[in-house]
């Protein structure tokens, strides 16, 4: 196996080390250069993380009396909801609160729910697919979201009985 030594196997790299060279003209490199900073300004949004107790989680409904968690709001009108635990189980309070998000046409995203809150999803016509967070996970997480072709928030306004009828 002696081989020519330029051809030698060398241990894998890590990922510090994915670097390439190759002559290349400087007017190429010069437009490179202006393409990824006309992309990366063009893909940045501001991210805000809100947590309950706070000012802007009050204003979402995301109270501390009756949530504990934590979400992220992008630029424009994206929620991630990435923790909840509702502090009176089954009386509806993250039912509501995500039915009042997506009435007030909040693009809202749920990461890795739970079966509980994969249940709550489905009433709302949610669907899960994969995301990249690479500053939370290390690879692609679960996202429940809505697909844009579900109108409203998908329930329909329970109405009380009347008396006497059925």
């Amino acid at each position: 196996m002696g081989g020519d030594p330029k051809y030698t196997a060398r241990p894998p790299l890590s990922k510090a080390e994915h670097t390439f060279t190759a002559p290349v003209p400087p007017a190429y490199i010069a437009a490179a250069a202006i393409v990824m900073i006309a992309k990366s300004e063009v893909t940045t949004l501001t991210v805000q993380r809100i947590e309950t107790g706070t000012t802007d989680g009050d204003e979402l409904g995301f109270t501390g009396d009756l949530f504990s968690g934590w979400l992220e709001r992008e630029s424009g009108n994206r929620l991630y909801l990435h923790y909840i635990i509702s502090r009176h189980r089954d009386e509806g309070h993250t039912q509501a609160l995500i039915r009042s998000w997506l009435d007030q046409g909040y693009d809202v995203r749920v990461v890795m729910p739970r079966p509980i809150m994969q249940h709550i999803l489905k009433k709302f016509r949610f669907a899960p697919m994969l995301e990249y967070f690479p500053d939370q996970y290390e690879d692609k997480v679960v996202v429940w979201y809505r697909p844009v072709n579900a109108e409203g928030s998908g329930m329909s306004p329970v109405k009380p009985a009347a008396a006497g009828t059925s």
